[in-house]
């Protein structure tokens, strides 16, 4: 049976055969309709279609609009961050260290909605006021909550290279920061301080920046001292950290660096409530100190030897025991005195000779000790070049002055011509509180940042050791060195001294500097105080050096190890020639002291009332120095040995004995030539007669002769580094040194009064009475370095 099939192609085949047409009709009528419908669905998809894309369009057209406006405000926004970092103080992040600048948290606050305007505001003024963070100050004050701000700030804190910052910024340019790298690499340093030493930038820009980079504030502009909680001057001092105001629930600390984490907790548990630091510069810290702990500062500056070795202060002149001994030989003295007067004054005339001739003796043998080359140290040019300046460090130069303002400016020149890495340099000028002209002076020489003006508060005794001890407290330096106002160091003294200390024993705590005058050529008082002081510096005191005995340091250019200073208390306060003082303990202390071939110029005094003030003043402060060393002579010998002992009677005890015995003798001497005074002759019996005669004639010319090759010594080394500051012709002045000390003598007696009438009184020394044509020039100065 054949299958069916389908109705359409018997419909086909009845009509080609002429059948059914009517099927065949309908059959097209069908397809037409289909047809029909097919075209109507066709038509509607298009028309659904082109409202579609009417509609696409209108989306995109609305995206276009969309993304025109955000374009505009992008660039509206990249304006004003050009703005901004064209503002000063503007202190930006970026996501790397490398991208592009953010703006300032203020401005991300107020774009992100989280404050006003004038919530920003009002928290600036309170930051400008207070100081600290700008986050922490709108958190506490509610205007954004903590987690809000915190993931705003996520990722903000990057620590970035403080260089890099500074010249994202702008506050540098690359060039600088190339220049202050260059510097780093050959002398090491910290870049801050390179680039505040070269001038690059300023240091409340820099301290913001370092601010930045550590996520610290900055301090404010207002301080309320009196009712603020203070933290124990010892943790202070530790932490180098201050409070400096209380804002909301937190105290403000002043810091100097970051603390770290333990001492932030430390500080926390001692105050009691939440710390922010804040930021601070080196000057900034100074001025919290003198406000916050100026008392005990000045405890420290003046009790702190009393107070720890009162048996090596001179705050007592004379103790009981010795006021009693004095008693005790005066009475003796007036008892054989009624007894038997003649042979009593033979007695006493007999122990002078002995005391001018041992003394004379023992002198005379330190000087021959002192003409030894090795008694110095000393080095080549070659050597001290070779110095790799990255391992200098950090050297405090104390300056104390008063009403000197004539010579600071050539004090900053002469200190600025020192051959020493700026940066490392801590320079601290020691400005008496009513030397008001000298502090206006300064403050309007906008001095670099490695300077330092210290206002010494007003206090007793007013000395310049308590002014240095003052200074000292915070002195940063692993060196310390004190110049005076007019001094002129050699350029590579410091230098010189480093390499001294790194190649000497560990026990060696202070290099004394040779000083001499750059104006012996003035008058004839100049040329007599040249004579002295090359003597001194050039002879005597090498052969100290030589012998191992207690050295009487210089006033100035000595040279210390900064620990070892403290260690000994530093300066007596009370001592009117502390330098001499210092140089005692540290050898009782079991320290050592150096001298180094390297000169400091000073002006010498050319007025005679000037130059007795000032050498009254040093022999009082011998006279101090020998009594409170001596207060037990038993023990004394025993700390410094028979050859201490003798040395120290010698450099200590003669300089104030000899010129006030003089006189006696002198008078003797002109009663005898102009009157043939019968008398005279009696008081120098048998063999005393010749020692008085070998001491008038030898022990004279010795000293005499002394001074000459002191003179001698200094002329001759200038030659060989071709100077001619000093000329020959300085000898012959020397015939005339007997009239020097007369001087000398009129200055120990009034020294002798001031010890018992003004002990502690100190004599100021004017200076800058030079012409400063008559000085030598910068270039003689550089050939004698």
């Amino acid at each position: 049976m054949a299958p069916n099939k389908p109705e359409l192609d018997r419909s086909f085949g009845f009509a080609w055969r002429g059948l059914r047409k009517h099927l065949t009709d309908k059959h097209a009528g069908e397809l037409e309709e289909r047809v029909r419908l097919k075209r109507e669905q066709l038509a509607q998809q298009i028309a659904d279609h082109g409202r579609r894309m009417q509609e696409l369009a209108k989306q995109l057209d609305y995206l276009q609009r969309e993304y025109d406006s955000k374009d505009s405000y992008v660039e509206e926004l990249i304006g004003q961050k050009q703005e901004l970092l064209n503002q000063e103080g503007f202190v930006a992040a970026s996501e790397d260290g490398k991208g592009k600048p953010k703006l300032r948290l203020g401005d991300m606050l107020v774009a992100e909605g989280l404050v006003t305007q004038g919530q920003l505001a009002e928290a600036m003024e309170r930051q400008q006021k207070f100081g600290g963070r700008l986050g922490d100050i709108v958190s506490e004050m509610g205007f954004v909550d903590k987690s809000r701000l915190a993931l705003l700030l996520n990722g903000q804190s990057r620590k970035g290279r403080l260089g890099d910052m500074l010249v994202e910024t702008g506050a540098i340019t690359q060039e600088q920061l190339n220049r202050a790298l260059e510097f780093q690499r050959k002398s090491g340093g910290m870049l801050g301080d390179i680039l505040m030493s070269m001038r690059m930038i300023e240091p409340e820009k820099l301290y913001r920046h370092i601010a930045t980079q550590n996520n610290l504030g900055r301090i404010g502009s207002q301080f309320d001292f009196e009712d603020l909680i203070k933290l124990p001057e010892y943790i202070a001092r530790q932490y180098d950290a201050i409070v400096v105001n209380q804002d909301l629930n937190r105290y403000l600390v002043a810091v100097g660096g970051p603390l770290t984490d333990e001492a932030q907790r430390a500080i926390e548990a001692l105050l009691g409530l939440p710390i922010e630091q804040v930021l601070a510069t080196r000057e900034e810290m100074e001025y919290f100190w003198a406000q916050v702990y100026q008392s005990e500062l000045m405890v420290e500056s003046t009790q702190k030897l009393v107070n720890e070795q009162p048996q090596n202060s001179a705050h007592v002149t004379f103790t009981a025991p010795q006021l009693a001994a004095a008693a005790a030989l005066g009475l003796l003295l007036l008892i054989c005195i009624g007894v038997d007067w003649f042979h009593t004054l033979i007695a006493v005339n007999i122990g002078i000779q002995l005391f001018y001739f041992s003394m004379t003796l023992f002198k005379f043998l330190i000087v021959m000790y002192g003409t030894r080359d090795y008694a110095q140290i000393r080095f080549t040019k070659e050597q001290v070049a070779a110095i790799d300046e990255r391992t200098l460090p950090v050297y405090t130069i104390l300056v104390p002055m008063y009403k000197e303002s004539e010579v600071i400016p050539h004090l900053l020149s002469n200190i600025e011509q020192l051959d020493y890495p700026k940066a490392k340099l801590d320079v601290r000028l020691l400005i008496e509180e009513d030397d008001v002209e000298a502090q206006e002076l300064l403050k309007s020489m906008n001095l670099p940042a490695y300077y330092t003006t210290i206002v010494v508060p007003h206090s007793l005794p007013k000395t310049k050791p308590k002014a240095c001890n003052y200074g000292l407290i915070r002195a940063r330096g692993e060196y310390v060195v004190i110049y005076d106002a007019e001094d002129r160091p050699d350029a590579d003294q410091l230098k010189k001294v480093h390499a001294a200390f790194m190649n000497g024993p560990a026990n060696l705590a202070c290099i004394q500097a040779k000083l001499n005058y750059f104006n012996s050529e003035q008058n004839l008082l100049t040329r007599w105080f040249t004579h002295e002081y090359s003597m001194w510096f050039e002879l005597l005191l090498p052969g100290v050096m030589q012998l191992d005995i207690p050295i009487p340091l210089g006033g100035t250019s000595n040279h210390f190890k900064m620990a070892v200073l403290k260690e000994v208390n530093a300066w007596d306060p009370y001592n009117v020639t502390e330098d001499a003082d210092l140089g005692i303990r540290l050898h009782k202390s079991g320290y050592t002291t150096a001298i180094v071939d390297s000169r400091t110029w000073e002006e010498a005094n050319s007025r005679t009332g000037n130059w007795v003030r000032q050498r009254s003043r040093w022999i009082k402060g011998y006279m101090q120095t020998w009594l409170v060393h001596m207060r037990n002579p038993v023990k004394l010998y025993r700390e410094l040995g028979l050859k201490g002992f003798l040395g120290f009677q010698v450099m200590v005890l003669a300089t104030p004995m000899l010129p006030l015995l003089n006189p006696i003798f002198w008078v003797m001497i002109i009663l005898w030539y102009g009157w043939r005074a019968a008398w005279i002759p009696q008081f120098f019996p048998g063999i005393i007669y010749y020692l008085a005669s070998v001491e008038f004639l030898i022990g004279n010319f010795l000293f005499v002769f002394s001074n000459v090759a002191g003179v001698y010594w200094v002329i001759r080394e200038l030659e060989k580094r071709g100077s001619t500051m000093f000329s020959y012709g300085l000898v012959k002045y020397a015939l005339l040194t007997p009239i020097y000390w007369v001087l000398m003598s009129i200055a120990a007696v009034k020294a002798a009064w001031q010890l018992i009438t003004k002990p502690f009184y100190w004599e100021k020394t004017t200076h800058g009475l030079t012409k400063r044509t008559s000085a030598p020039d910068g270039d003689a100065l550089k050939q004698n370095v």
